[in-house]
This record gives structure tokens, C-alpha cells and sequence, in this order.
């Protein structure tokens, strides 16, 4: 198999020849900003608000990337075209874009040496939990670790250092292995996954976290005034476990996935139907509006048995 190109600090390498030191403070303490959109029938989606965010991220960290954002953006497209012929028909790209503060003198000072490192490369995109997803909705589970209120790290920023996600992670699948965390902010509102925003829908309005305790995702940003052009109330707030436990249905919004059905809450079904009818005209609105059916597209990376399966399940699920 041909070996994928990455982008490091100017130059075009293979991926196995891609080295970062032992000493980069993204890897010595987390110290570092990211981004990630994806590609829809092989183009890069909204690639330029990513990038616009990204550098949000390097202005409120202090971090200088040496590029210019229409650098940026050029370099993820000659990233994207020197892998983009190892795609299968059917397959996708995650475009991935990563800056650390760079080495640190190995002299025990721990001073930058002053030239950031700039990574960016492509990761197919896994398709067959989001396909399984669509049919039956990921579980939730709330963790006691609660989401790092912006007081003391801006929740907009995409900050490489993800601990406080991962132990939100480690511990939801304490109690099930194949659930994800949904995370509360300081005073116990819903937040956010450890990769995803989360919805709900109660009494027919499409409610969600406001992003002064969550990532302000794009996905995020792009469903908001989808909904509103499908007719659907968009109301943005501080909803507690309660609201969640009497919602209608509730779905997750993420760069890769895109928009996951919810089944369960902490053992708690939600709603009667997953997908639920707000979250599935959400879905066909979207593949729609990015020229790709998101839920054909994941059901073809299953065997053929279990795609058949699953096609005759989700089509009477759409026909309902």
C-alpha cells in the first residue's frame, strides 16, 4: 500500500519519515493548538472556518505558526492532493492541522528555541461505528469530571492537551465500555462529549449548550441556521441533566461523524425513536446540502451482510 504524504515544517515527507523531538512542548506538556475538518465527496469541507479557528487558537495561546492563514489553507490542499488518490470511491478524509510551541533547549532552561512545529496530514475516516450509530445511537454516560470552566482555559480554543476529556473518557466507560462521556460544566449544565457538541430537542425546539462552556465546533455552527431554515426553533442556553432525561431525542454534532442519534443517558432511553424525526431531517438536510448521502456512505464500509441488514432497518426508519 502507498504510504501517505504529511506536511512538517515546510517540508513534504512520507508519513513513517515524519519525526517530531523528544523535547517539542507539544509533547512534553501539551502546549499546542489543532484543527480537523473533513472531506465530502473528496472536497475538503469548510476548510477555510476551520483554518479561520485555528488561528484563533494560535492568537490566544501566544503561538507564532510562521504561516500566514491563506498559507495554511494552500499547504492543507497539497496535503489533501498528494493523498487524495489512495481514497476509494467511498471514502473520506479527516484533514488534520496541528502547531506546538515548538523545541525546548535540552539544557534544563526549558526555553523555546523560538520556531514552532507545523504538522498537517490526512487520516481515512473510519466509518463503521458511525454507520452502526445511526441505527441504534451512541449511549452516554456523565462523568464526575466536569468540563475546565473558560475561567481557566478558553473552551474555544482547540488546545492539543486533552487530559481533562480523556478522564472524562476513562471514566464513562468504567461503567460502559462502549459509551461516550457527556460532560458537565462547573455548575452542572450540559457541555459536551470528549469530541463532539451535543443537542436535544424538548417540545420540538432544538436546544443546545451556548459556547461559552464548549467548543465552538463547526458542525456546530453549520446545523444552527440549518435548522432554522427547516422551520425548527434554535434556542441556545444552560440545560441541566433534567432537561436531558425529559427531551424528545438528542443527537451529537462532530467534524467526522457529523450528526450522531443519541440513545441513552446514564441507562436512561431517550426519546421514543433513534434517530428521532428532528435529528434524522437534520441528517438527510445535511447530505444534502454537502452532495453525499452521510448514511449510505457509512453503511457501504460494512460487510455486505450487515449492510443489508442495516439498509432494510434504516429505510423503514426513514419511511416511519
Amino acid at each position: 500500500m502507498a504510504e501517505r504524504i504529511v506536511y512538517l515544517n515546510g517540508l513534504f515527507v512520507p508519513e513513517s519519515e515524519a519525526k517530531v523531538s523528544v523535547g517539542d512542548a507539544g509533547f512534553t506538556s501539551g502546549d499546542g493548538v489543532y484543527d480537523v475538518t473533513r472531506t465530502f465527496g473528496h472536497k475538503p469541507f469548510k476548510l477555510r472556518e476551520h483554518t479561520e479557528r485555528l488561528f484563533r487558537s494560535l492568537c490566544y495561546t501566544r503561538i507564532n505558526c510562521g504561516l500566514t492563514l491563506e498559507e495554511m489553507e494552500k499547504r492543507t490542499l497539497e496535503v489533501f492532493d498528494k493523498n487524495k488518490h489512495l481514497l476509494g470511491k467511498n471514502d473520506e478524509y479527516a484533514l488534520w492541522q496541528i502547531v506546538s510551541r515548538g523545541t525546548r533547549f535540552m539544557d534544563g532552561s526549558n526555553r523555546p528555541k523560538g520556531q514552532s512545529t507545523v504538522t498537517i496530514y490526512c487520516v481515512p475516516i473510519d466509518f463503521k461505528e458511525f454507520a452502526r450509530h445511526l441505527i441504534d445511537g451512541v449511549r452516554l454516560v456523565i462523568p464526575s469530571t466536569r468540563r475546565i470552566p473558560p475561567q481557566c482555559l478558553e473552551s474555544k480554543a482547540k488546545i492539543t492537551n486533552k487530559m481533562n476529556h480523556n478522564i472524562a473518557l476513562f471514566e464513562a466507560r468504567q461503567v460502559d465500555p462502549k459509551c461516550l462521556p457527556l460532560m458537565l460544566d462547573i455548575n452542572g449544565n450540559l457541555s459536551e462529549t470528549n469530541s463532539a457538541n451535543f443537542f436535544l430537542v424538548l417540545n420540538g425546539m432544538l436546544c443546545t449548550p451556548t459556547d461559552k462552556n464548549v467548543l465552538g465546533g463547526i458542525t456546530r455552527a453549520t446545523v444552527l441556521p440549518m435548522a432554522n431554515e427547516l422551520g425548527i426553533k434554535v434556542v441556545e442556553g444552560d440545560f441541566t441533566p433534567y432537561d436531558l432525561y425529559n427531551a424528545d431525542e438528542a443527537f451529537l454534532a462532530g467534524t467526522s461523524p457529523t450528526i450522531v442519534p443519541v440513545q441513552s443517558v446514564n441507562g436512561l432511553r431517550i426519546g421514543n425513536k433513534v434517530p428521532g424525526p428532528v435529528t434524522l431531517r437534520l441528517i438527510n438536510a445535511w447530505s444534502k446540502m454537502v452532495n453525499v448521502d452521510i448514511a449510505l456512505q457509512a453503511f457501504g464500509h460494512l460487510d455486505q451482510k450487515e449492510q443489508e441488514q442495516l439498509l432494510k432497518v434504516w429505510q423503514e426508519k426513514k419511511a416511519a
